[in-house]
């Protein structure tokens, strides 16, 4: 940010306070606080943009660090919460190898941020007990993880009960969680790690990051199943990691998806070119007999019989025998873009990517459905494709001896790639002005920045790779063959 882009902001408040922070030793830590909170933290310039402004604009003296306190206020439209709460960050720029002349100073910026509003002489006071490293003692203090643009950002699991088993969030944030990421000094609300220096992370990207979960249904037939749905905004990929034995004992499961290739052909022989309009009335006629039934169950206060237990079975097959039957092992890869009608089953679990969207069509569910009052299989069957379901084809982006790297998916939003490393094999890459997701499946990896410290992943740890980062090698440390996901954004 240029001062000119600063100075737009004509009624920015001068800084509370700047000066060198007070020690028994010779100061070489200059702070500043300056208080923005009057200002909406999303339509000002981030933290790291302030922070290079004033400390090109400041007079100072020959100093090791600059600090910055932020005050600033947000609300948090991810809780449904309309009101405004208090957050602060704190930015850091060391000087190193000056030479006592700061024009050729190599210049490393940082910075955490916490929920809260403490005085700026509390934190003078925690950076004068360790003044060699102000940032890594306000940040212990804290308990904050410390943002580093030359750095990956751990990101750590959330599991989210589902009535099917659960899910493992690693980039969600909405009212039912928000996850954070973790260092060694502590954790910080995704959201609020992105935005501390959100140009060098994000460049022009959302902080709606594209959607890294694991889906890990229970092994059990039917309880283990989840909905069989569509979507009309949201593009997703499942990658299979493991296929629970006394659930699929061949170790190849089902996944429900399409429509199935024996219905089209009977409704095709029996029907002509109009076989998809008949198809869909008697599924939507076949759900609609199953729904009333499992209504009745489902409000019955008295337990249920073994005629209305096989009654149901009945209809749920009925209405299932629709859908057609993807066999998948572990390692195999589905994808759903919009309106495709899909369901994962029992024991089988994947990792998914997906684009940030919360929404679904329900067409049909054998439990009942906690999160709304209704099925909407008449709107899903009116607009999703009526055709056999068919796995997507893998680009081989590069093969030698011991590396392989595949792109799975090429969605409209985001791409996504396997990357398969024998053991002591690196794989180079460049982030190209976009962020990246990265997720070990098996295997041992470690991540060596550009300009950073080395990052050691084990399996489903996942990392976010800032766009600042420019380029990072991936490395297999393990002892057996490592397996990578990673997924861009466009």
């Amino acid at each position: 940010m240029t001062a000119t882009d600063f100075t737009e902001y004509k009624q920015l408040p001068s800084l509370e306070y700047s000066g060198l922070v007070d020690s028994f030793a010779e100061s070489k830590t200059w702070f500043a606080l300056l208080n923005l909170s009057d200002y909406p933290a999303d339509e000002f310039p981030d933290a790291g943009q302030i922070t290079d402004y004033i400390f090109a604009e400041i007079e100072l003296p020959e100093i090791e660090f600059f600090l910055l306190l932020i005050e600033r206020k947000r609300n948090e439209p991810w809780t449904g919460n309309t009101d405004s709460g208090y957050f602060q960050q704190l930015c850091e720029i060391k000087i190193q190898n000056t030479n006592h002349n700061q024009q050729n100073a190599e210049l490393i910026k940082r910075g955490c941020v916490w929920k809260d509003s403490l005085s700026h002489k509390f934190i003078q006071e925690i950076i004068t007990q360790n003044p060699a490293a102000p940032l890594e003692s306000v940040a212990r203090n804290r308990q904050c993880v410390i943002v580093n643009t030359a750095q990956p950002l751990r990101l750590e699991v959330l599991n989210i009960p589902k009535p099917w088993g659960h899910e493992g969030w690693y980039t969600g944030v909405e009212k039912r969680g928000v996850v954070k990421v973790t260092d060694e000094y502590g954790k910080t609300e995704l959201p609020y790690a992105l935005t501390l220096f959100k140009k060098q992370l994000l460049a022009d990207y959302s902080t709606a990051l594209i959607l890294l979960k694991t889906l890990n249904p229970v092994a059990e037939d039917v309880v283990g199943d989840l909905y069989y749905e569509m979507h009309e905004e949201k593009w997703e990929v499942y990658v299979v990691t493991e296929i629970d034995k006394t659930a699929w004992p061949s170790g190849t499961g089902i996944i429900k998806a399409g429509l199935h290739p024996d219905k089209i052909t009977e409704y095709q022989k029996n029907h002509g070119k109009k076989w998809s309009d008949f198809l869909l009335k008697n599924f939507k006629q076949a759900i609609a007999e199953y729904e009333k039934l499992r209504r009745q169950i489902d409000e019955s206060t008295e337990s249920i019989s073994t005629e209305l237990t096989a009654q149901e079975l009945s209809l749920r097959e009925k209405a299932a025998a629709f859908v057609g039957d993807c066999s998948v092992k572990v390692g195999d890869i589905v994808s759903f873009p919009v309106f495709q009608l899909h369901s994962l089953q029992h024991g089988i679990k994947v990792i998914e990517f997906q684009t940030p969207h919360y929404e679904r069509l329900i067409v049909m569910f054998a439990q009942k459905v906690l999160t709304q009052k209704h099925w909407d299989t008449a709107d899903a069957l009116s607009k999703m494709l009526p055709e056999i379901y068919e796995r997507p084809e893998l680009e081989r982006l590069h093969k030698s001896a011991g590396i392989l790297a595949e792109r799975f998916v090429d969605f409209p939003q985001f791409t996504a790639d396997r990357i398969s490393l024998d053991t002591n094999h690196v794989w180079n890459d460049q982030l190209d002005g976009q962020y990246h997701l990265l997720i070990t499946i098996s295997g041992q990896a470690t991540v060596f920045p550009e300009n950073g410290q080395s990052v050691i992943l084990n399996p489903e740890e996942a990392l976010f790779l800032a766009v600042g980062m420019g380029s990072y090698r991936l490395k297999n440390t393990g002892d057996t063959p490592l397996i990578c996901l990673k997924a861009m954004p466009k």
